[in-house]
């Protein structure tokens, strides 16, 4: 297992998504708190989404209505969803990181 530091998952992120102008410091994870009054509770960029779960121990994992990728933090305005990713794509890259990063007990 490779240690876990911010730069290494930057790194791995750029590396599987630039190719497509991607930049993953620039896509945010945003919820929303509930999702019909679009109140925006959490916001991280991609590789901090990605970094924190993992400094917890987990798979970086994320779905539900009340989140969304976007191209500016703290929105969940329309206007803003980011139209290069979508969390089927995210969530398998999670996977993939977690096996670099994680112990196998936790996959």
């Amino acid at each position: 297992m490779e240690d876990l530091n911010i730069d290494r998952v930057r790194a791995i992120l750029h590396a599987k998504v630039s190719g497509r102008g991607i930049d993953v410091d620039k896509v945010y994870i945003n919820g929303a708190q509930p999702p019909d009054n679009q109140l925006v509770t959490y916001s991280q960029t991609l590789v901090w989404a990605f970094f924190l779960r993992l400094q917890d121990g987990e798979v970086p994992y994320f779905e539900g209505e009340h989140l969304g990728i976007f191209s500016e933090a703290y929105t969940f305005d329309p206007q803003y969803r980011f139209k290069g990713l979508e969390f089927d794509e995210v969530n398998g890259l999670g996977e993939n990181m977690a096996k670099i990063f994680l112990a196998e007990s936790v996959m």
